[in-house]
């Protein structure tokens, strides 16, 4: 099957979504896929397929960097690549796809321009919806219910709509084919069967990786400095940590803080560890997408076999997969000192 992606996320192999598309469409030989897209980190992967590289021209760009930047980014939301550019309706009619697929949560521009492209060629238009609309976007709040509205419809447009978990599918509504598909996760080594011992008592060592934007950093720094003292030695690792100063400089100069690194170093990094740590926020800017969201982490936490600890609300969607499969230590307490008391339990049990 030939499938055209028109996304702002690509499948590549780094983290995350981009992961875990790569996994499920490069790393199987289901489909032959060509890619039209404006995240310009594709440059740095050496790619399994023909990609065109778009953006929105000089004078959107002199104008995100000005003042008045939520304009643009509220255009993007709301109008996107208007009318479709030559060199992508030349590009997606060379490769003749039998599908068009897209990205429409975080929502975009790219998924409007999906919908063009694939209303243009006659051909099925499939959306994914990873995360809320307004997860990680710029827009002018006083569009929001307007950005929300074609957000909504784009997902009843769909000709196939995939939701990254049941939260998603309950709060977009009926649609005559969408289905629930988490996403892949990385591929489970069969090594070590029998699981992880931990020695009582002795030093413990847990780790996060993903990112650290908006609540994460913060939920994070509290965290660390609430175990001074604790015997727990952290390593983080991501990218755009949102904690403060101050705490940036502490856990650079402590090297708890690993930055980014690519998946594989990853790998090896988390089979040092004794246990990983799973965030979900718990503020109300952050309900609808934990709500909504399923993180890819949590899938390849299982794949490195040690012991998880998740903090989130009761109504997120990694605690009722937790709960379900009983795959994680779980604290849905919003105090940093009972999550603590929850990494110490798992410490302290072999």
């Amino acid at each position: 099957m030939k499938i055209l992606f028109i996304t702002n996320t690509p499948p590549i192999p780094s983290w995350g979504g981009a992961m875990t598309f790569y996994r499920h469409f490069c790393e199987r030989t289901d489909f032959t896929i060509s890619v039209v897209t404006n995240d310009a980190q594709i440059k740095s992967y050496a790619v399994p397929y023909p990609y065109l590289l778009i953006d929105h021209g000089a004078a959107w760009v002199r104008a995100a960097k000005s003042r008045f930047y939520l304009l643009p980014h509220t255009w993007d939301k709301l109008v996107g690549y208007w009318p479709v550019p030559n060199n992508v309706l030349e590009f997606a009619e060379a490769f003749k796809p039998d599908a068009i697929f897209t990205v429409a949560g975080s929502w975009s521009g790219m998924a409007l321009l999906a919908k063009s492209v694939a209303d243009k060629l006659n051909v099925p238009l499939i959306g994914s919806f990873n995360d809320w609309w307004y997860y990680s976007s710029l827009f002018h709040p006083k569009a929001a219910s307007l950005i929300e509205k074609k957000f909504r419809k784009f997902y009843k447009d769909c000709d196939l709509a995939i939701c990254t978990s049941e939260g998603m599918e309950k709060e977009l509504g009926s649609h005559p084919n969408s289905v629930v598909l988490y996403p892949t996760g990385a591929t489970i080594n069969d090594e070590d069967k029998e699981g992880v011992f931990i020695e009582p008592n002795k030093t413990f060592t847990v780790a996060f990786g993903g990112s650290l934007a908006d609540w994460y950093g913060k939920m994070l720094e509290s965290l660390v400095n609430a175990a001074k003292g604790k015997d727990i030695v952290f390593k983080i690792f991501g990218g755009n940590p949102s904690w403060s100063a101050e705490f940036d400089k502490y856990v650079k100069d402590l090297g708890i803080y690993k930055g980014m690194i690519p998946f594989e170093q990853l790998q090896m990094e988390m089979k040092k560890v004794d246990g990983l740590l799973l965030l979900m926020g718990f503020d109300d800017e952050c309900a609808m997408i934990e709500k909504t969201s399923f993180k890819t982490k949590f899938l390849d936490y299982l794949t490195f076999k040690k012991p998880i600890m998740l903090w989130g609300p009761e109504y997120c969607s990694a605690v009722g997969i937790a709960e379900e499969f009983d795959s994680a230590e779980i604290c849905t307490s919003s105090a940093t000192e009972d999550f603590l008391k929850a990494i110490l339990k798992v410490k302290g049990d072999a």
